[in-house]
């Protein structure tokens, strides 16, 4: 798994990621979870990024 920033707009998000292969063997990624905007976490807001990373380990 790996955290990968994306872009909608003109917004960035933080996204957890894995990489798997399909059927046919080909490489994928799919992602686990949205962990938040991107400009939150870099405002010191980070809260909702490790609520983000808990949320996906099972944790409350």
């Amino acid at each position: 798994m790996f955290v990968k920033v994306t872009k909608s707009g003109p917004r960035r998000y933080v996204k957890l990621v894995e990489s798997f292969r399909d059927e046919a063997g080909k490489s994928r990624q799919r992602v686990i979870a949205t962990l938040g905007r991107l400009e939150a976490v870099t405002a010191g807001e980070s809260s909702a990024l490790i609520n983000g990373l808990l949320r996906v380990s099972g944790q409350p």
